[in-house]
C-alpha cells in the first residue's frame, strides 16, 4: 500500500490486523464466450469481503499493482496486471462513481449499512474493447510523440 493509505472507518468493521490483510478489491472483468474482456465493473463491500478504502486511495494503489506470483497461473497473472495499466483512465472514473453510487445509496437508504445491502451488489460498469482501447493509446502515443502510456489531458471513451 502507499504510505498513508488507510483503511476508511466503516461502523461495525473492524479491518484485519495484519498489514497484508487489509486488501483491497480493485475491479471485476466481465468476458465474453470468447475469452475477450467486455466490460469492467465495481462491487459493494459485501460482495467480495474486502477491506473497505476510498476511491482516492484506491487511486493511487493502481501505480503499485502488480501481480508477479507463478499460482494460479503466471500468464494470468501478468494479464491482470497489463489490464489494470491498459484500462487505467477507466478504471479510476469507476472507482469513483463506485465511492458516489454508494453515497446516494447510503442517502436514500439512511437506516441501512449501505456496505452489507445485498441489493446493492454493482456499484459502477462500464463497456469496454481491448482493441478500441489499443487504437486509443496508439493515437495517444503518436499525438504526444513520446513513450507515455497514459496521457491525461486526453481519455478514452
Amino acid at each position: 500500500m502507499p504510505a498513508g493509505v488507510r483503511p476508511d472507518r466503516l461502523a461495525g468493521f473492524t479491518p484485519p490486523r495484519g498489514e497484508n490483510d487489509s486488501l483491497s478489491h480493485l475491479i471485476g472483468i466481465s468476458m465474453t464466450p470468447a475469452g475477450l474482456p467486455e466490460r469492467l465493473f465495481t462491487s459493494n463491500r459485501w460482495v467480495t469481503g474486502e477491506t473497505w478504502y476510498r476511491a482516492a486511495d484506491v487511486i493511487a494503489m493502481l501505480d503499485r499493482f502488480a501481480i508477479d506470483l507463478e499460482y494460479p497461473s503466471r500468464p494470468l497473472n501478468v494479464w491482470l496486471t497489463a489490464m489494470v495499466v491498459l484500462f487505467r483512465p477507466q478504471i479510476e472514473r469507476l472507482v469513483v462513481a463506485r465511492d458516489l453510487a454508494i453515497q446516494t445509496w447510503q442517502s436514500e437508504s439512511p437506516n441501512v449499512d449501505v456496505f452489507e445491502d445485498r441489493r446493492l451488489e454493482i456499484t459502477s460498469s462500464t463497456e469496454i474493447s481491448l482493441y478500441e482501447q489499443i487504437e486509443w493509446l496508439d493515437q495517444e502515443l503518436g499525438r504526444s510523440g513520446s513513450n507515455a502510456a497514459y496521457c491525461k489531458d486526453s481519455e478514452p471513451r
